[in-house]
């Protein structure tokens, strides 16, 4: 079959629309690997800082009650942010894979449409691979959605840790 002008003008214009959302999601997932960049960064803090108290805990362990209390809290406090922060992790690597699948589902979607002037069958195939990516789009954004829904944890966790800190730190001094 000799495709016609026509047809070639048709199949330019239909894969404009995957074209753009693949950019689209291309620019999703460079805010979103920046994004887990930072998180991954902050993990290694929090490990680093796990085994700094750790190790201190041991070291000293002729610290008072108190104070050893108070390192005890400080590691268990570490562990609950690390958990917060490695579930933002995994939301975020979600969110990016089904960005990128969403590209390979409409990179084929683009080829279909190409191809379906020489083979009309796969027109069909193009449909399903389209709206596929769209489905693939919109999951990983539900990740991304749930990914921001908790990234004000771990900091709403560590003030909330610093003032009851503070706070019994400050009774204890007014009470002597």
């Amino acid at each position: 079959m000799d495709p016609t002008p026509y047809a070639w003008a048709e199949i330019i214009t239909s894969s404009v629309v995957p074209v753009v959302i693949i950019s689209a999601c291309g620019l999703l997932c460079l805010a979103f690997y920046n994004r887990l960049s930072v998180v991954v960064t902050r993990l290694r803090s929090l490990q680093r800082e796990r085994l700094s108290e750790y190790k201190e805990l041991l070291k000293d362990e002729k610290k008072g009650g108190l104070l050893k209390e108070e390192s005890e809290q400080f590691l268990h406090f570490l562990e609950d942010q690390t958990v917060d922060v490695l579930k933002r992790a995994y939301y975020l690597r979600n969110c990016i894979f089904c960005l990128i699948s969403c590209i390979c589902s409409l990179v084929v979607t683009s080829l279909v449409i190409g191809l379906s002037v020489v083979f009309p069958i796969l027109e069909i195939f193009a449909l399903v691979f389209f709206i596929t990516g769209l489905f693939l789009l919109l999951y990983g954004l539900s990740f991304a959605i749930r990914e921001i829904k908790i990234a004000l944890n771990p900091i709403q966790m560590e003030s909330g840790f610093v003032q009851r800190l503070i706070k019994s730190q400050l009774e204890k001094s007014i009470s002597k």
